[in-house]
């Protein structure tokens, strides 16, 4: 079409001339300002004709995303693979190394893949696997539905506690998460949650049972909250963070519970703290409490972070209760000017200012942490253990979705199960998420 037109302007041009007996400067000036000004025009004309004929954009996200241009439809492949190696050895209290505790191995921590997406603009869903293990694990898998600001979501999700279980394991500072949230089994369960973010605050409250794991006639009962306030301050350039949660959980006649943890090592052979409320001496577990507190703030390159835990239990065959407990404090720092990213109560992506394919040095983290969790109540009878932990860690993001981790930690084991009491662990990840 544009060709046709520009060749038509051409020739009536050309034939003006000729047939003109003198033609002068400002005359041809003229022919060309029109010629190019019908140019401009064909070409807008064009672009308007694509537009119509094209209802489909694309945008990269560490994979492509695609949607309408009206914005009502989005979809996205998803994934994460994290490739892990671990070295990990336990002395006894006289310093002699146990030798069957030894661990020097490989493993795919996480390798997932899903989709998720928009429908009619408001309805968002998710679906996602995990296929380590030799098995398909379904991990979320909801419909959200975002009122905006309030949003209703009824599926497979986690249970709204903690600051470090929220934050996805693509944004956390060290390999694993504080020792609490595993030990007090913070998960994902089936359920449906109401939620509000507005203003800098945010709050959730849901109702769950079981899992897809789960094919019980009779299920756990679980409740829970939680509420958090992130300002920011000094024109943007500190962000604050504090918040609490709850959950409260109702478990199935019979069936208890056992609290228990690891060294700061997926690959630990054992977990070297434990306390069973399974039709054990101390009592059968009719249901549980959690209290969470946190708090966190991010100055430019510096961030620091720290969660408090109490887990009360309440048993079948008394009125006392047992409390158990657990937190870490953690500090960390860019090297390299980056800063943590922050959305909605929970960490988020780091922005690469110079990554490595452009020919930068990528993103240099360091990070410490102190880390505790305690499955003793001397006044109620229970010696589950204690391990108090220290943690080192460097963190290099090649780019937005690229980064390997280094991680060094030493535990101090007291009262465990086993005649374990130090721990030294190693750990380095090579993660990529799309």
């Amino acid at each position: 079409m544009r060709k046709s037109v520009l060749g038509l302007l051409a020739a009536t041009a050309i034939c003006s001339v000729a047939f003109t007996p003198v033609a002068s400067a400002q005359t041809l000036q003229e022919l060309k300002e029109q010629i190019n000004a019908l140019s401009k025009k064909v070409e807008q004309l064009e672009k308007k004709e694509s537009a119509k004929s094209n209802d489909l954009k694309v945008k990269w996200k560490g994979a492509p995303e695609f949607s309408s241009k009206d914005g009502k439809f989005k979809m996205k492949i998803r994934g994460r693979i994290y490739t892990d190696y671990g070295n990990v050895s336990a002395k006894n209290a006289a310093g002699v190394s146990i030798a069957g505790e030894k661990v020097d191995a490989t493993e795919f921590r996480t390798a997932r893949l899903g989709i998720e997406g928009i429908l009619f603009k408001d309805i968002k869903y998710k679906f996602e696997t995990d296929l380590t293990g030799g098995a398909t694990e379904i991990k979320d898998a909801y419909l959200e539905w975002k009122l905006k600001p309030v949003s209703i979501k009824i599926g497979q999700f986690k249970t709204p506690n903690s600051l470090e279980e929220q934050t996805s394991s693509r944004y956390i500072t060290f390999m694993e998460r504080g020792a609490f949230t595993d030990a007090f089994s913070l998960s994902r369960q089936v359920g449906i949650a109401v939620g509000y973010a507005a203003d800098d605050v945010t709050f959730t409250a849901g109702l769950f049972q079981g899992d897809f794991e789960n094919g019980d006639a009779q299920q756990d009962r679980t409740y829970a909250a939680r509420v958090t306030f992130g300002p920011k301050l000094s024109d943007g350039d500190v962000r604050l963070h504090v918040g609490a949660s709850i959950r409260h959980r109702e478990l199935e006649d019979g069936e208890g519970a056992r609290y228990r943890q690891r060294p700061h090592s997926h690959l630990a052979n054992n977990r070297y703290i434990s306390t069973d409320f399974r039709g054990t001496s101390v009592g059968d577990a009719k249901s549980d409490t959690f209290y969470g507190f946190e708090a966190a703030a991010v100055m430019g390159p510096i961030s620091l972070q720290s969660e408090y835990a109490i887990l009360s239990v309440n048993r079948i065959d008394t009125a006392e209760k047992v409390n158990l407990s657990g937190g870490y404090v953690s500090a960390s720092y860019f090297i390299t000017g980056e800063s943590r990213g922050y959305k909605k109560g929970a960490f988020s992506r780091v922005k690469v200012k110079n990554p490595v394919f452009e020919g930068g040095m990528g993103a240099w983290q360091l990070a410490l942490r102190y880390d505790t969790i305690e499955l003793n109540d001397i006044d109620e009878g229970i010696l589950g253990g204690k391990q108090n932990t220290i943690l080192f860690g460097v963190n290099w993001h090649l780019n937005n979705y690229v980064r390997f981790m280094a991680n060094y930690s030493h535990s101090d084991v007291t009262d465990g199960d086993d005649d374990v009491t130090d721990v030294n662990a190693f750990g380095l990840r090579f993660q990529v998420d799309w």
